[in-house]
């Protein structure tokens, strides 16, 4: 009996040690050195309960970013302005080139930091390229965002900044859905923060490896596209009032020719310039271009492959954009 029981409590040691071990792994797997940091691995949340959001006092508008936040979301540094939006306070300086950019996570910048980001890094190539600091650019972009909020941010927060152009982060798997049709916020609730250090990320890690995400093609149906052309149109009356330049930055990391082209046809319709990203992603193993197995954003290299597509676009199209 004393035998069996030394026995059993000898399997229990070596099956806590084993998961143990397993736990700590796992998070090393995702995380890499960030595993050991407590308040790193405890922002890996998903964002409805991140401890990020406010109800917006904006009609229509669900949500927005807290302001003046000094946190951490997705392992990195996150902060946020006053009007709550990623970065300093935005300030108007007299002859720059100023490039405002709306979009959603994808814009926001989940798990990239703020140099990192597209909007950022476009500012600093460009500055570089031209020898001179004529460019700033502001980031407008907020996760969980599509079209609707697309348009209330542009006219409620963007235009008093006085861009010269406006660019809009069309994240292509998402930004074609129709509010009330597609998805619904009426039941959305901010969550309260909630603690996933204590997640168990060797169970994520199983669950990943036992039963692999399989990317489905999106299909855009006739009435989204016909939402998208309605919300294209309204953008570009609201632009054409200010004078303002428009540019369709459509980023995908899963190049698709058909929906590439329906986006640019509805775009270029609405005179509204368009200019694709996702062909790099072409026929390319995506590991090193997102975050990792958990999240499936952008990462620090595709931001970077974003800004330089729009880098030489900006160049291009410069008297254009900016004949003011």
């Amino acid at each position: 009996m004393k035998q069996l029981k030394f026995k059993l409590i000898l399997l229990s040691i070596g099956l806590f040690i084993g998961l143990f071990l397993g736990e700590v792994i796992s998070r090393i797997y995702f995380f890499k050195s960030a595993a050991f940091s407590y308040s790193k691995t405890n922002s890996f949340g998903i964002f409805d309960n991140s401890g990020l959001v406010q109800y917006s006092e904006i009609n229509g508008l669900k949500y927005e970013l807290l302001p003046n936040l000094d946190t951490k979301y997705k392992l990195v540094d996150f902060h946020t302005n006053s009007e709550g939006f990623r970065g300093e306070n935005y300030k108007l300086k007299k002859n720059k080139r100023r490039v405002a950019v709306i979009g959603d996570s994808y814009t926001m910048g989940t798990g990239v930091s703020e140099e990192e980001l597209y909007a950022k890094k476009t500012e600093t190539l460009l500055s570089i390229d031209e020898n001179k600091n004529a460019y700033e650019f502001l980031n407008f972009g907020v996760s969980g965002y599509g079209l609707d909020e697309y348009t209330m941010i542009l006219e409620k927060k963007v235009l008093k900044y006085n861009p010269d152009l406006v660019i809009f982060g069309f994240c292509a798997p998402n930004d074609q859905k129709e509010k009330g049709r597609d998805f619904n916020l009426d039941a959305f609730i901010i969550k309260p923060k909630k603690n996933v250090f204590w997640d168990s990320y060797l169970k994520k890690l199983l669950k990943i490896k036992l039963n692999p995400y399989k990317n489905e093609t999106v299909v855009y149906k006739n009435y989204q596209l016909e939402f998208v052309d309605q919300k294209f149109n309204v953008i570009n009356n609201i632009l054409t009032k200010k004078d303002v330049k428009g540019l369709v930055f459509y980023i995908d990391l899963a190049y698709n020719s058909k929906r590439v082209h329906q986006i640019k046809e509805l775009a270029e319709k609405n005179s509204l310039l368009f200019l694709d990203v996702s062909i790099f992603f072409k026929d390319k193993n995506l590991t090193g271009y997102i975050l990792n197995e958990l999240d499936p954003h952008p990462n620090n290299k595709s931001n970077l492959i974003f800004a330089k597509k729009l880098k030489e676009c900006i160049q291009q199209n410069e008297h254009y954009f900016f004949k003011k």
